[in-house]
């Protein structure tokens, strides 16, 4: 075997010029590589040391909280302790000592109590070398709020809404992917499933004694109904959802008043007029499938226009809403693309709504079908 010596000689100078042009292109390359390495471990070591800083906030709030029960938050609410508070305190050092010279850092912890299961999520803000990205913000930075065309809209209650057929509003959750409709003016994020749930396909809404038709038709009020006592096994169900999953579920204020099916009001003020407290999973209420249309057309309960440009139009299987009809008391409105009326004994799917909190920390994502968000809260310790 000739040696590399030998073949170097007899090549042709072309080729070695093409040898030593190569060769300086790595060697450039990897200097390159070595400069961008020695800068960011000289501005704080990347996001992963961010990480590991974020994880030691969590056990000196779990720490802090120990010690001070009496601040622990109220179920289904959220409270939070500083990082001031915390060095204060002396449940951690000052963040000096985590970071590298010249980067400040503050920020905060924030407590959720779910029936006594709390999650610790941390909030850390250190200018231009990083910053914890909550889910809620997220959604917000990453959609310019528009007032035609399809997007992110600001209603009148300073909520965010998803209108349009073209959203990207999609985020992983339980190991599903879900459309955020809405959120809400405190942060709070509102899901939608846009798939049935496995375990209860084909559900009725209602099936009980009826004395306005003298028959079992079923009942259309929520409180009492069947599908209620369904969605609540649903949320218990460690199938659909973990423990770690369901601390980061608050408690639902359901809008379950009747809507008139000649309605043209299509704010939440018919759905809105009984209110329920205190569930922490619910269906889609009939005037949400409304807004999210687009369509100038759609002034009214049963129009058919409002599947134009809404996302919640092309679900491909029909579901139930919250809503019941108010004409009777053994209707329900159900989407097979459009709104219709249903007898509370049909059967349809339960395609749910949750609302977590918008302090859930995104991993990454951008929102997109192709690229949903991924919630690093999920992952956060009990």
């Amino acid at each position: 075997m000739e040696s590399l010596k030998s073949i170097w000689k007899n090549m042709s100078d072309t080729s070695k010029m093409l040898i030593k042009i190569l060769l300086g292109i790595i060697c450039g390359m990897l200097a390159l590589f070595m400069v961008v390495l020695v800068v960011r471990i000289t501005r704080g070591g990347g996001s992963s040391n961010y990480s590991k800083l974020e994880n030691q906030l969590i056990k000196a709030a779990e720490n802090y909280y120990k010690d001070n029960k009496s601040e622990l938050p109220d179920n289904g609410e959220e409270t939070a302790v500083t990082i001031d508070n915390l060095v204060g305190a002396e449940y951690i050092k000052p963040m000096e000592k985590y970071v590298k010279k010249g980067v400040s850092c503050s920020g905060n912890v924030t407590v959720l109590n779910n029936n006594k299961k709390y999650t610790y999520i941390p909030y850390l803000d250190c200018g231009d070398k990083y910053s914890t990205k909550f889910l809620s913000d997220t959604i917000i930075s990453d959609n310019r709020v528009i007032d035609e065309g399809s997007g992110l809209y600001l209603d009148v209650e300073n909520n965010y809404i998803f209108r349009g057929e073209y959203v990207n509003n999609y985020v992983n959750f339980a190991d599903q992917t879900w459309r955020i409709l809405k959120v809400y003016e405190d942060g709070t994020v509102r899901l939608f499933l846009p798939t049935p749930i496995k375990t209860h396909k084909n559900s009725k809404w209602d099936d009980r004694f009826n004395t306005e038709k003298d028959s079992d038709v079923g009942i259309n009020d929520y409180t009492v109904s069947r599908i209620r006592e369904k969605l609540n096994l649903l949320y218990n169900d460690e199938k659909v959802f973990n423990e770690t999953q369901k601390a980061l579920i608050k408690p639902q204020t359901l809008c379950i008043g009747a809507r008139s099916e000649d309605s043209t009001d299509i704010s939440d003020a018919e759905e809105c007029s009984e209110t329920l407290e205190g569930d922490y999973i619910g269906l889609l209420q009939l005037n949400e499938y409304l807004q999210a249309s687009i369509d100038e057309n759609c002034d009214s309960t049963l129009n058919h226009s409002c599947a134009n440009y809404n996302y919640l139009a092309d679900i491909g299987k029909s579901y139930w809403t919250i809503t019941p009809a108010a004409e009777d008391s053994y209707h329900n409105y159900r989407i097979s693309k459009y709104p219709f009326k249903a007898r509370t004994t049909n059967t349809s799917n339960l395609m749910v709504t949750i609302n977590i909190s918008g302090k859930v920390t995104v991993e990454k994502g951008n929102g997109s079908k192709e690229n949903p968000y991924i919630i690093k809260g999920e992952k956060l310790k009990k």
